[in-house]
């Protein structure tokens, strides 16, 4: 078997495109980006730099994969949310859930995104910022689609900068080992979120 195939996969059944960003991630999460050089990211993953550089042709490459799949990944959910809840205040429970859900299952993944925005070259930050405001455009049009009903407040950028920080923020505490601590941060924030959003 070649080289190139033996080390293409763990026994996990990653590839190692994918073992590359999970070790990333929990290397950048723990110690910062810059902390992190690229001997030290091999070492991890007991691969040679050609083998790195066969996936990513840098580790800013690697910083940019992370910090926009996540990101997308929330957008896409949540225009499936806005497509599938025609009622506001579901809809908002849905995203809020969601959000939640997807911090816990990718800690450090999404501990990398809050966090190492600033590391990014300018071109690449810009496009994650893009992102982020694609995402909160959704929370802001199941808000507008509430107040039209009278459910919920007129939108205001400062409040529901407030709620979103809520949800983004748990990744510094949250414990993703404990299920019954991501299902009462979902009810809780959502709670909260409500009581501050309805009229």
């Amino acid at each position: 078997m070649a080289t190139t195939e033996v080390i293409a996969t763990d026994p996990s059944g990653q590839t190692l495109q994918q073992r590359i960003l999970k070790t990333a991630a929990q290397l950048f999460a723990a110690h910062g980006f810059h902390a992190v050089g690229m001997q030290a990211l091999c070492d991890a993953l007991q691969i040679s730099r050609g083998a790195f550089y066969h996936h990513f042709r840098s580790k800013d490459d690697v910083l940019d994969d992370i910090c926009t799949r996540y990101m997308t990944e929330l957008v896409h959910k949540g225009r499936q949310t806005l497509r599938d809840e025609a009622d506001p205040e579901r809809c908002l429970q849905r995203l809020g859930q969601d959000l939640l859900q997807v911090i816990a299952a990718n800690l450090p993944e999404l501990t990398v995104c809050f966090r190492e925005i600033q590391s990014l070259g300018s071109e690449r930050r810009q496009k994650v910022i893009d992102l982020h405001r694609k995402y909160e455009s959704l929370w802001k049009e199941t808000v507008e689609r509430g107040a039209q009903t009278g459910a919920l407040l007129p939108y205001s950028r400062v409040r529901m900068k407030a709620v979103l920080g809520m949800y983004y923020y748990s990744y510094i505490w949250l414990n993703p080992a404990r299920a019954d601590e991501l299902a009462g941060a979902i009810a809780s924030f959502n709670d909260i979120a409500l009581k501050g959003l309805r009229k």
